[in-house]
């Protein structure tokens, strides 16, 4: 089975080389690479040309956002799998898609799904499991180590362009509420983490939007109950509480923390 990978690009000289660069060390040998650039003006688009050795697309042109950027990938994907790796991501090593092709061949999978290896020198880097939780207190799964058949999009439709943050939360809570919920189905790996999610990437620094788009997935879809409400309201005090801690210096107090909570 052929598996596509979605890279989207903007200005990311920087790190789009080990991203490229652990798709091309990949030993699953049916897999294509593409790259959906908002215009980018950096050397991002020459490094990919002269660096990537699986068969690949580049896409350059002005998008609204990344959830258009994941669409496009979506629409103009040719394999029967589909994974997005953001341009600042990697997989952890090049047993990943062997990985990822053995669970999908049982046909009856429309997802699957692993662990992360968050890379924070600073704050502390770790495991991260995916906490395969009720919707209502926080992401189920780890967008970056996240499959799917594309058969998933088809039935749950494509990323919603409103949500700059937290499209794939959005995504997900329409798993929960459509009548999918009944026939959808997906498997966990965790023979070793999936993929590589460096700190310091929108996500991360955005975090408190992506909370307030969160709020409004939750309303939407008559989730915002108490649970829910308690789940923001901690999430929330934990990232002043961070922010607080490294302005006093005091890191390896957020190192301890983590090193608890993800062992």
């Amino acid at each position: 089975m052929k598996i596509t990978i979605i890279t989207p690009t903007f200005n990311s000289e920087k790190t789009i080389l080990r991203n490229l660069e652990s798709v091309n060390n990949q030993s699953y040998k049916n897999i294509e690479h593409l790259f959906i650039d908002n215009k980018s003006s950096d050397l991002t688009l020459q490094i990919i040309e002269e660096n990537s050795k699986k068969p690949h697309r580049i896409i350059s042109e002005k998008d609204r956002g990344i959830s258009d950027a994941f669409n496009k990938g979506i629409q103009l994907a040719s394999g029967e799998i589909i994974g997005i790796l953001n341009s600042d991501d990697l997989f952890y090593s090049s047993k990943t898609l062997d990985l990822v092709a053995n669970a999908f061949n049982d046909d009856s999978l429309d997802f699957v799904y692993g662990d992360i290896f968050f890379d924070d020198p600073i704050l502390g880097s770790n495991r991260r499991k995916p906490l395969e939780c009720p919707i209502t207190k926080a992401m189920p799964f780890n967008h970056p180590a996240f499959f799917v058949r594309k058969r998933f999009y088809d039935h749950l439709g494509l990323y919603d362009l409103s949500y700059k943050h937290a499209m794939d939360f959005e995504l997900i809570s329409r798993m929960y509420t459509s009548p999918t919920k009944y026939y959808l189905k997906g498997q966990s790996i965790h023979n070793e983490p999936l993929t590589i999610m460096h700190a310091g990437g929108v996500s991360w620094k955005y975090e408190l939007n992506s909370l307030d788009e969160i709020k409004r997935i939750l309303i939407k879809k008559n989730f915002y109950d108490t649970s829910a409400k308690k789940a923001l309201l901690k999430r929330k005090l934990r990232i002043h509480l961070r922010d607080l801690l490294q302005k006093l210096k005091l890191t390896f107090l957020i190192k301890a923390w983590r090193y608890f909570k993800w062992r």
